[in-house]
């Protein structure tokens, strides 16, 4: 039994880990919102969605592990569930989970902080950017060159006040 709780825990230790780095970068990137450096964020998305795949597998062999656990206890992998695991778990092994259990918890609930005031920073720059597209060429929004189905109207833009050629 330890074989599987060891391999267990290591996974999901592994997967804390793997989340307080998706933390770390999710505030490097709010950094970056803020002060507008963009090769940076570009770069910190590239190492997020590293950060996210490894994340995936883990989840996947977090899985596997599980089903492999309960085909040798003969137990429908529907029915079980963490807190059931952690019940038949020796102390050792309990004081462990729990633990890792908890920091995942926090770290989750950082992450969605985060990432929900990174979205709104995100999406307040794009209001002003289309407020003040507004301000400068008001009836080129007025006309939308493109329909809600993707095909493009046959009518042209009018006059704006920028050449778009500078």
């Amino acid at each position: 039994m330890n074989l599987w709780l060891d391999e267990f825990i290591e996974t999901f230790d592994r997967l804390c880990v793997i989340y307080g780095g998706l933390f770390e970068t999710a505030k490097a990137k709010q950094r970056c919102l803020v002060s507008g450096h963009i090769e940076e964020l570009e770069m910190l998305i590239y190492q997020e969605k590293n950060q996210v795949e490894i994340a995936q597998l883990l989840e996947e062999k977090r899985q596997n592990i599980i089903r492999k656990y309960c085909q040798a206890h003969t137990i429908q992998e529907d029915n079980i569930i963490l807190t059931s695991l952690i019940n038949e778990m020796d102390d050792f092994h309990r004081r462990k989970m729990l633990s890792l259990l908890d920091n995942m918890t926090l770290l989750f609930k950082q992450l969605q902080e985060i990432n929900q005031t990174n979205a709104t920073l995100i999406h307040y720059s794009l209001e002003i950017t289309e407020d003040i597209m507004k301000l400068f060429c008001p009836s080129a929004f007025q006309y939308p060159a493109y329909q809600h189905t993707g095909k493009k109207q046959d009518n042209t833009f009018p006059m704006i006040l920028i050449d778009t050629e500078i």
